[in-house]
């Protein structure tokens, strides 16, 4: 098994976005909390290809989140 953990900052609808996610498969899942104003992911997996793949949808979304909230 492979853990790793990911935080980001927590900002104005960051939460909602990734709550709407299902970050799961049958080789990874990824639970994501709030903790002390930060976005926690931990991902569990069960190699490190299904942990990488998580880990870019995950950044992917934030990457695109960033970008239009620059717009505004």
């Amino acid at each position: 098994m492979i853990t790793c953990s990911l935080k980001l900052p927590k900002s104005e609808g960051l939460h909602e976005l990734f709550s709407v996610e299902e970050f799961k498969s049958a080789r990874a899942e990824c639970n994501v909390d709030v903790v002390k104003g930060e976005l926690v992911f931990e991902i569990v997996a069960k190699d490190p290809v299904s942990a990488k793949a998580i880990l870019n949808s995950i950044l992917k979304i934030y990457e695109t989140y960033e970008k239009t909230r620059a717009i505004k």
